[in-house]
């Protein structure tokens, strides 16, 4: 059986240019709050053995009192295949608290260890949720994110399925995270 690996080369690249490309964010825009969080939803994958594991963590800049840009970084694995995933989110808040809804303005995933995906794959996600902050810049964040809600990209999702089960149309996410910049 074979270990499984991650291109660490790949991943260290794609971890700083998407936390160079927030910071660029955040300066133009004048953000008044950056943080990060974890999403405590891989949970169901154990729970519900998919057979398959996904995590994840993203940053997150507040550019207006209603707006929010969030950079996500993921890794699906499935013995020895995964999928590295990044994007670019916009979140909108339209009470500056609260519920929120948000999607990717573009998405993709690096794939490895499998011969039934390609390369590079297209992805695309819509979220909706509500955060409750509480404590000094701390927060959770329940949420539902709806993967390729319009069909684009189909053929891309029905692989990477058929690789990683737990790589669903819907995906309950809780988020637990912290405003280190406020």
């Amino acid at each position: 059986m074979r270990a499984f690996h991650l291109p660490s080369r790949a991943f260290r690249v794609l971890a700083i240019v998407s936390v160079l490309c927030l910071v660029s964010v955040c300066a133009a825009s004048g953000s008044y709050r950056f943080g990060f969080a974890g999403d405590l939803g891989f949970a169901q994958d154990f729970i519900f053995g998919e057979g398959s594991n996904s995590i994840q963590i993203d940053l997150r800049a507040m550019v207006s009192d209603e707006f929010q840009v969030r950079i996500p970084l993921g890794l699906s694995f499935n013995g020895p295949s995964f999928m590295a995933e990044a994007g670019l989110f916009v979140l909108y808040y339209p009470w500056k608290t609260g519920p929120f809804m948000g999607l990717s303005v573009f998405q993709f995933g690096f794939t490895g260890g499998s011969c039934e995906l390609e390369n590079m794959v297209n992805l695309n996600e819509v979220t909706v949720g509500w955060t409750f902050e509480f404590g000094p810049g701390l927060f959770v964040e329940p949420s539902l994110s709806i993967r390729d809600p319009s069909g684009t990209f189909s053929d891309e999702y029905s692989g990477i399925k058929g690789v990683f089960p737990c790589y669903t149309v819907f995906r309950g996410r809780f988020s637990f995270g912290w405003y280190f910049w406020r």
